[in-house]
């Protein structure tokens, strides 16, 4: 914008046709508006030379505009053109924004999982998964970690639970579940009855009766372990540590996988072993359910029914 403007011009040809005189109050201020009022440049090729003509005629406007509204704010009840006292204009009605309302949030399960299936754990070596159903709060896991658990204080005892599956096909059963490094088995169980046995037979365990399954259509069995009322801490078993039975955590072993240390092992004093164990095309799968005597009944109940609802995928 190159144009000049004479702010006294503009302002003598508005009141031109009142008062030939105009405050020396109001008109410093207006003049000192109109000269302090910053230019906007014009850059870029989206300005067309039609936009030329409305330069002019918008500095005679806003020249007005600002000379109305100073005038008057500072002449009050003064005479002229406008007439006597203003009137008190009504404010304009605006109308106040519609809030858009924020979605509804979910709520979130008490234990972060939310009910449906969830895929438990998928074998890196065989491709085998195993899938099961949350239909109850208050259970947490994460997918393919092969565990999931209940409550606050997850597996842990006095009173927690939980669930984890296994799909490596070769057990090794400790013969003593505290002194487990020394007491691991040359040979694996590979089978159910041969698995269920090794447990039944383990130390410091107290089994029931095997009990015939079927689970997503494979045939298994199911037997529960009490770890026997002399184990009154861990404190004198092997120590895992990183694998190794060197010092780490004390450790309650159940049974290894191919590598040395337990892949399974009693998280609490008093943890009792829901062991379902399935033949899925020759592979021995091995679910097993975890809580305490203090567990509530609730809990194991689905403790059970997510074991009863494990389905199963091979590649």
């Amino acid at each position: 914008m190159t144009a000049s403007r004479d702010p006294d011009r503009l302002i003598r040809a508005f009141i031109a046709e009142g008062e030939e005189a105009l405050q020396d109050r109001v008109y410093d201020v207006v003049r000192a508006h109109i000269e302090h009022k910053p230019q906007r440049a014009g850059i870029g090729p989206w300005r067309t030379p039609a936009m030329n003509k409305f330069v002019t005629i918008g500095l005679g406007a806003a020249a007005a505009v600002v000379l109305l509204f100073v005038g008057a704010q500072l002449l009050g009840s003064g005479g002229g053109r406008f007439g006597g006292a203003p009137s008190q204009s009504p404010e304009a009605s605006v109308a106040e924004p519609t809030a858009t309302p924020e979605p509804t949030a979910t709520p979130e399960p008490a234990g972060g999982l939310p009910e449906g299936p969830h895929l438990l754990w998928e074998d890196p070596a065989n491709g085998l998964s195993i899938t099961v159903t949350v239909a109850a709060p208050d259970w947490d896991g994460t997918p393919r970690e092969g565990y999931i658990q209940w409550g606050p204080t997850g597996a842990d005892g006095p009173a927690g639970a939980g669930m984890i599956g296994f799909t490596e096909g070769e057990y090794y059963v400790y013969a003593d579940p505290c002194a487990w490094s020394s007491t691991r088995p040359d040979t694996p169980a590979t089978t159910v009855d041969g698995l269920l046995a090794a447990l039944a037979n383990q130390a410091f365990r107290e089994a029931s009766a095997p009990e015939d399954i079927t689970v997503d259509g494979y045939t298994g069995k199911k037997l529960i372990l009490h770890m026997a009322d002399e184990v009154s801490d861990f404190d004198a078993c092997d120590q895992d540590k990183d694998g190794v039975a060197e010092d780490g955590d004390p450790t309650f072993g159940l049974f290894a996988v191919p590598v040395e240390s337990p892949a399974r092992y009693s998280q609490g004093v008093g943890q009792i072993e829901e062991v379902w164990a399935v033949d899925v095309d020759g592979q021995l799968v091995v679910n097993i359910g975890v809580y305490y005597p203090d567990t509530p009944q609730n809990a194991i109940d689905e403790v059970r029914a997510i074991l009863a609802s494990a389905t199963f995928e091979l590649p």
